[in-house]
Order: structure tokens, then C-alpha cells, then sequence
């Protein structure tokens, strides 16, 4: 059976989200088989934090949509009309970005590049949000010579231009350890993805802009070797959680998010102490 097309507009469609994995979803089979099931067939609703809004408005002064944007989130906006606070922040940010040769280069590439491809048999999506050149990346390390450990003789960079609320290690809450943030929050498993169905092994970068007061930036890598890593954990798991997208495998639960709480029925009457160890 062949593949619906995948563009900019139907791009997060339920028939697109189901014919596709992405990054996103499979963080999302991660951590809850059960909850992402639920909401791919709609069952479960999405939740769009302002966090993950923020981070939108962002690329989307960058990608030149902001008009449409905020024409379809009224929400960013107070009843008279000004930006919500957490707005007027994001332009700060977006204002610190674009003031930064290092980043304006990084973000310089073509922009929201859609890729689909296989990973384990499974098919994947992508969007790059900076597709770059290799002209433009020679171009990054003449004028910053520092960068060509990260971009070497590339014929390329994926940039992901991520909007934080610091750089911080976080503690994993599985291991507590703390971690990287690239770690904790899964970029290194995107950055994976986004290599292998872009098809030519370039590098992986992370364009960071930090909710700080005042706005900090970085611009990271994520080596080929950890990737490589992430890369067969993703062709790993990528064939059952496409399993169960099709009905052939039954997800489990996790028993602690919010759908877990939400759809959990009592089957029986537990000890006191027992609590939170079903």
C-alpha cells in the first residue's frame, strides 16, 4: 500500500500521524505505549503547553510564518490585544538570535524541510527546521574556526532550533542521575532520526535559545557515535510501537501519566503500602 504525501499542511494530520512515526511520536511510545496510542486515534487529547508554544512562536519568526501563526493561536494574546508575557519574552529571545552571527548562520539554511524515509522497516517524517549547505558551512567555519570540530569537511548540517529554560543537567528521574538536557529531553534519539532519513550523515546541531532573563544561546553537537547508539535503539523499538499503531500488538501501560490515572479502573482493594507499586 503506498504512502499518503507528506507536505507543510497536512503535515500533523491524524492520517499523517498514523501512516508516519516521527521523533516526537516515538518519545511519546517511550514513554507511555498506552497514551500515545490514545491520542494518535484521538482518544486521548493533546496537550499543547505554553512551553511547547513558546517554542513554536519561535520557529515561526524564523521559518517567515508568524502572521499565519498568531492569526491561528489567539491565545498568545490578552484580552486587549498586547502579547502575554511569555511572548513579549520570546521576542526578547528572538530579538538576542537574530543579533548573533553564529546562530543567524546556523539558521541560514532552508527552512522547515520535510524527509520521509524508513528506519526498521517503519516509516518515518521528519521537518528540519535548518537545512544547510555545504557552501554555508564552510562559510560558518571561516569566520568561526572554533566550529570545525562540529562541521569538519561536511557537505552539510541539520540544525534544531530548540527554545529552553536552561542548559542545566536535569535529573532522570529513572536513574536519578543527572543528565545532559540533550539526553534527558531525547535530542540525541531525534538527532538519530533526522540523520539517518535525511540520508547523508550530516551533522546534527542544536540551535539553543534559553528563557533566561536576559536570554542566553548556545550551539551544540551531538557526536555521530552517540547517534549511531540512539539509531539502534530506535531500530529496535520502532517495529513494535508501528505494531501497535496497526492493531497487531497490544500497548502497555505505564500506570503514571495522566491518561494512566485517568483510565486506570479498580479491580481490587490494596493494602495501604502497596500504593503506587501496581
Amino acid at each position: 500500500m503506498s504512502l499518503p504525501e507528506v507536505t507543510r499542511e497536512n503535515y500533523f494530520s491524524p492520517e499523517i500521524q498514523m501512516a508516519y512515526m516521527s521523533a516526537s511520536q516515538f518519545k511519546a511510545f517511550d514513554r507511555c505505549e498506552a497514551a500515545a496510542l490514545a491520542e494518535l486515534r484521538g482518544e486521548w487529547p493533546s496537550q499543547e503547553s505554553t512551553a511547547l508554544l513558546v517554542g513554536s512562536y519561535v520557529d515561526a519568526a524564523f521559518s517567515q510564518e508568524m502572521d499565519t501563526f498568531r492569526a491561528e493561536h489567539s491565545g498568545l494574546f490578552k484580552r486587549d490585544g498586547t502579547l502575554k508575557s511569555e511572548f513579549l519574552r520570546a521576542e526578547e529571545l528572538i530579538r538576542r538570535m537574530e543579533g548573533d552571527p553564529l546562530y543567524t548562520l546556523l539558521m541560514r539554511g532552508e527552512k522547515q524541510v520535510i524527509r520521509t524515509g524508513t528506519i526498521a522497516g517503519v516509516p518515518f517524517k521528519i521537518k528540519i527546521d535548518s537545512l544547510l549547505d555545504a557552501e554555508t558551512c564552510l562559510e560558518i567555519v571561516r569566520q568561526f574556526p572554533e566550529t570545525q570540530t562540529a562541521l569538519g569537511f561536511c557537505d552539510g548540517a541539520i540544525v534544531d532550533q530548540k527554545v529552553m529554560r536552561d542548559t542545566e543537567d536535569i535529573l532522570d528521574p529513572e536513574t536519578h542521575c543527572r543528565v545532559p538536557f540533550a539526553v534527558r529531553w531525547g535530542y540525541d534519539l531525534q538527532g538519530a532520526i533526522y540523520q539517518t532519513i535525511e540520508g547523508h550523515l550530516l551533522p546534527f546541531i542544536l540551535a539553543v535559545g534559553t528563557k533566561e532573563d536576559p536570554p542566553g544561546l548556545e550551539a551544540l553537537y551531538i557526536p555521530d557515535g552517540d547517534l549511531a547508539a540512539k539509531l539502534a535503539e530506535v531500530e529496535d523499538r520502532a517495529p513494535r510501537y508501528q505494531a501497535i499503531k496497526g492493531g497487531r500488538e497490544a500497548p502497555k501501560r505505564c500506570g503514571n501519566c495522566p491518561y494512566c490515572r485517568a483510565t486506570r479502573a479498580l479491580h481490587t482493594i490494596l493494602d495501604y503500602r502497596e500504593v503506587g507499586t501496581w
